[in-house]
């Protein structure tokens, strides 16, 4: 008897620090954290592609490419419906283990990456917030203490909505977020949080790359010749007989003042690319390796329309002179195709191939090769194709999440006017009862008069 005693000592302390409120203001940082996480990532899955991609060439894994792609999707789904699952307080002991899981991973990596800093930012919330890997680890910490408390009591406090009906919440919110994905990966992100989001004046970022580059950030440029390749500053460029190869930022943030830049021969050509007075497609190819073939006959009836219109296509791609020529033959592409940095490529769009359309030097919307059908190009009328290309995304985002919104609020109003009904019913019959009983019981005070 004593030691069972003792053994509910240690419980009864930690019983002390219970609170509905609490539980509930744990379940509202936790879960809005995973959710604003798991949204951000999902919403671009490309980007959260390339920052696992980043780590594995850190730490020199060789995964397939498809494995990494799945991880990305799964990443910010998992985290998007847990962290609203816990939010709704919907499953509230799967929710918390799956949670303490990821933590588990999680905790660890982010340490690691505090003290080595492998990687510039850990990715957490995509490009919508950046935050130091520092933080990410102290985030991490409190996140792993209120996951632990809410392990202990979740269960005690009632969620608002009933079991029977938790399954479809959880359905609801995997259907949706996998839409999300699905059209962020295939056209384009519904909301844009990279630096060239639809209505950035790509002129103006350029003009604005060439002046603040000078005073903040710094390059060193790489040049090659007969084999050997050398780094030189913008002040001291070799002669025409050295071929230029790539630029590399040595100090100051390119994220921050880094525009709209083309380097050719260490020389910020973008504005001689960009039409100011027209409309333009730029074509973005990160890497030529990875371009279906097919995309050529699209890209050449893109070409046509728009240099009908009086307008030009360009084409960015991640590439050598030599791998260019070698794309203009296979191609015959008749475009102007132009050497541009991998990671400008990637932020002014998704995809292993993707074209961007602008109306006198303005973005005004982009969309991946793949999700252009070749029949569209070829068969719509010309006043027609501007308006059958642009993906509206976020007009397809809004309706979304409004019929979202507005089917959970619905689920909640049956589930409550339910809960209400049968208390009603519950205390309903109580009465009944209590007043059969009063029927039933015999007089007392009668009883003993007669008696």
């Amino acid at each position: 008897m004593p030691s069972s005693q003792s053994s509910n000592l240690p419980k009864k302390r930690i019983d002390r620090f219970f609170h509905p409120a609490l539980v509930w203001i744990f379940r509202l940082i936790v879960g809005a954290t995973f959710v604003l996480s798991g949204f951000t990532k999902s919403i671009d899955v490309w980007g959260s592609y390339y920052k696992i991609a980043e780590y594995l060439d850190v730490w020199g894994w060789d995964v397939p490419s498809a494995l990494v792609v799945l991880a990305a999707f799964l990443l910010g789904g998992v985290e998007f419906v847990c962290g609203f699952l816990l939010l709704l307080g919907c499953y509230k002991r799967a929710v918390t283990w799956i949670m303490l899981l990821m933590m588990a991973f999680m905790l660890p990596l982010t340490l690691y990456i505090a003290v080595a800093d492998p990687v510039a930012d850990c990715g957490c919330f995509g490009d919508f917030l950046v935050i130091s890997n520092n933080a990410t680890f102290i985030k991490n910490i409190f996140l792993t203490l209120f996951l632990l408390y809410l392990f202990r009591f979740n269960k005690r406090v009632d969620g608002l909505f009933v079991p029977y009906v938790q399954w479809v919440i959880g359905g609801l919110l995997s259907f949706y977020i996998l839409f999300v994905a699905f059209f962020g990966y295939n056209v384009q992100p519904m909301i844009d949080f990279r630096r060239f989001e639809p209505g950035t004046d790509l002129l103006a970022s350029a003009d604005s790359s060439d002046e603040e580059s000078e005073e903040e950030a710094e390059y060193e440029f790489i040049y090659e010749k007969d084999g050997r390749e050398e780094s030189f500053t913008l002040d001291n460029l070799p002669d025409s007989t050295w071929t230029f190869v790539d630029r590399r930022l040595i100090g100051g943030s390119e994220t921050v003042t880094d525009g709209f830049a083309v380097i050719s021969d260490g020389e910020n050509i973008a504005a001689d690319i960009i039409d100011p007075e027209a409309d333009q497609f730029i074509v973005t190819i990160p890497d030529l390796s990875k371009v279906d073939l097919s995309y050529t006959y699209l890209l050449n009836e893109l070409n046509d329309y728009i240099s009908n219109r009086g307008g030009s296509m360009v084409a960015l791609v991640n590439a050598d002179e030599e791998g260019i020529e070698r794309w203009r033959d296979v191609s015959m592409a008749s475009y102007d195709i132009y050497t541009a940095e991998p990671t400008l490529i990637k932020e002014l769009a998704r995809g292993h191939a993707a074209i961007v359309f602008l109306h006198d030097g303005v973005v005004v919307w982009k969309r991946t090769l793949s999700s252009i059908s070749y029949k569209i190009v070829s068969d719509t009328q010309l006043s027609e194709i501007d308006r059958e290309l642009d993906p509206d995304s976020k007009e397809i985002l809004h309706g979304l999440t409004l019929l979202f919104a507005t089917v959970i609020v619905i689920i909640m109003v049956f589930d409550r006017s339910g809960r209400l009904v049968a208390w009603m019913l519950k205390r309903r019959k109580k009465k009944a009862e209590k007043l059969q009983a009063q029927i039933g019981q015999p007089d007392s005070t009668a009883e003993t008069g007669k008696e």
